[in-house]
């Protein structure tokens, strides 16, 4: 059985040198996860890795051997790994030719699964397809070879920055887990690929710990094939958040532990009891302060948050809150980079009934703020849109969303719903979303229930031809709920917003002036234009098999 790792790693005080500062980290991260020897072949650009070494802790848990070939180092660390796997051994090289050594060690290692870490010294990115000496394409090297392949930038020169190490020891977690078949493939060699820029030496004493640096999460994997849920304790200020794809489990099991439930739209979550609505707006306040009654000391998360800030940096990235990730397949969403857990399965404990009755009662302080929240009614006419669809939408309805504005509306202000909601949230593009809800009608042509589908405007044009279907084939029953503002919306809520209005008009927003209902009725769609405030009497119109409404502010 494979030790617990530490919880946190604690970063070296500076050293001079942006590259030392993470090769301290990173073997600090390893030794944590379970590594107990390394093989390293001599080199210039890997000397961080060795020089690293000086620290006092490294020398004492790190078994470090040489080997002049690079060949024969790795098949040594194949063996060492063969002999405890339960301890993968790392391989070192340095950059250019020496890095092909590895490869047939690499390949004997996945053929056979038995873990492996590959770590590759490289130029930084400023070197590289440059003609700089011992550069090559060390990138994806080793193809499908590996279980986990890796390409960590260089530290800036003279100090890494927090998030670099932060990257650094999250890696680390993710390899080492692919290395021992712990998310969902076979145990088998992975490859990290590390960029370092000079200096390649410390200009200062290695090893002393920085006590102004925050320390840095380890996260701990439980494998994929763990037999039983994982207790974890309800601490009496717990919350749920349910990103993409969490389904509906999330909602029954944050009724069954008074867990508050933050669930995105398209998390198949946002229903019961337990759902604060308006989690968007109420988390700067909860988090604001140490005080504050509402305030999160630990986090389940099921599913991919995807949408919010307020989640994804601010609770997910605040390091007074533990995170503890539900993932049962492959590698786990950490977004923040600070998960202490992954498990594939969680069983919520509370260790006896006055912590049960602390979660109970931090439950109701989060209903109690989202009792005090607004209501529709002040809502923009694009938001009340939007909530005329996501209410209209039954439990036997489908409801697939855009990934821009409209879908942060919903989240923050939606209720809950019985329908199943759906949304391209792998990578978040705004393509293809009318050819998607095309295929998803299709696909329930013989069940009950309806499709819609609700995008902006920019959506809509960047797949109008989507709506062409030729007169031989199948036509969908679909709704298509165009939002039109005349362009990107959702910008003015980021950053760039405070460009001169001149450059985010032309640039972010783009306006288009296209009659979006026009275009679809010459593409053989029947269409109207209409406010918000019609749309839900259109909504419960009967309608053919496919329509198109356009909502503007000034129809």
């Amino acid at each position: 059985m494979t030790a617990a790792p530490p919880e946190t790693i604690r970063p070296a005080a500076p050293t001079g040198s942006g590259a030392v500062d993470a090769a301290i980290v990173l073997w600090r991260a390893l030794i944590g996860l379970g590594v107990r020897d390394v093989v390293l072949s001599p080199g210039s650009r890997s000397a961080p890795l060795v020089h690293a070494l000086a620290a006092p802790d490294l020398a004492r848990d790190l078994r470090v051997h040489v080997r002049i070939d690079e060949r024969a180092a790795s098949f040594t660390a194949l063996g060492l790994s063969r002999g405890a796997p339960q301890h993968p051994a790392a391989v070192v090289t340095t950059s250019g030719t020496a890095t092909a050594h590895l490869h047939a060690a690499i390949l004997e290692a996945h053929h056979a699964r038995v873990p492996l870490l590959a770590l590759t010294a490289d130029r930084p990115a400023e070197l590289r397809d440059t003609g700089a000496n011992q550069t090559v394409h060390q990138v994806g090297l080793y193809g499908d070879a590996v279980r986990f392949a890796a390409d960590l930038p260089a530290p800036a020169a003279d100090r890494a920055e927090a998030a670099h190490l932060r990257t650094v020891v999250g890696t680390a977690a993710r390899a080492v887990a692919a290395a021992r078949g712990e998310i969902g493939a076979a145990a088998g060699p992975v490859h990290l690929n590390l960029g370092f820029r000079d200096p390649l030496v410390p200009s200062a004493p290695v090893g002393a710990d920085d006590p102004s640096a925050p320390a840095l999460t380890l996260t701990r994997r439980i494998p994929a094939s763990a037999p039983e849920p994982v207790p974890v304790e309800v601490t009496g200020r717990t919350v749920l958040v349910a990103g993409d794809g969490a389904g509906v489990e999330a909602a029954r099991l944050a009724e069954a532990h008074d867990l508050p439930l933050l669930a995105e739209p398209a998390s198949g979550a946002r229903r019961g009891a337990a759902l604060i609505p308006t989690y968007p707006t109420l988390l700067p306040q909860v988090l604001a302060g140490e005080e504050h009654p509402a305030r999160p000391d630990r986090v389940l998360v099921l599913g991919r948050p995807t949408l919010s800030r307020p989640v994804v940096s601010g609770l997910l990235g605040d390091p007074r809150v533990d995170v503890v990730v539900v993932d049962p397949t492959g590698p786990w969403p950490d977004a923040a980079r600070r998960a202490r857990l992954v498990a594939p399965a969680v069983e919520p404990v509370a260790p006896g009934s006055q912590m049960a009755q602390a979660q109970r009662d931090f439950a109701q302080q989060w209903r109690r703020l989202a009792a005090d929240g607004t209501g529709p009614g002040s809502l923009p006419w694009q938001a009340q849109a939007a909530l005329a669809v996501w209410e209209a939408a039954g439990p036997e309805d489908v409801l697939v969303l855009g990934s821009s504005s409209l879908v942060r509306d919903l989240e923050r202000s939606a209720g809950p719903t019985r329908a199943t909601v759906l949304a391209n949230r792998g990578v978040a593009g705004i393509d293809g979303l009318l050819s998607t809800a095309t295929g998803v009608a299709l696909a329930r042509r013989d069940a009950p229930g309806r499709v819609h589908v609700l995008v902006g405007d920019l959506t809509a044009l960047h797949d109008l031809t989507g709506l062409i279907i030729g007169p031989d084939e199948e036509q969908p029953p679909l709704d298509v709920i165009v939002v039109d503002d005349d362009g990107g919306r959702i910008f003015a809520g980021l950053e760039h917003a405070a460009a001169p209005a001149a450059l985010v008009r032309r640039f972010f927003t783009t306006p288009h002036g296209t009659d979006i209902a026009a275009a679809a009725q010459a593409l053989g769609v029947p269409s109207r234009t209409l406010r918000a405030t019609d749309l839900p009497a259109a909504l419960t119109d009967p309608a053919p098999r496919r329509r198109l409404l356009c909502v503007r502010e000034d129809s």
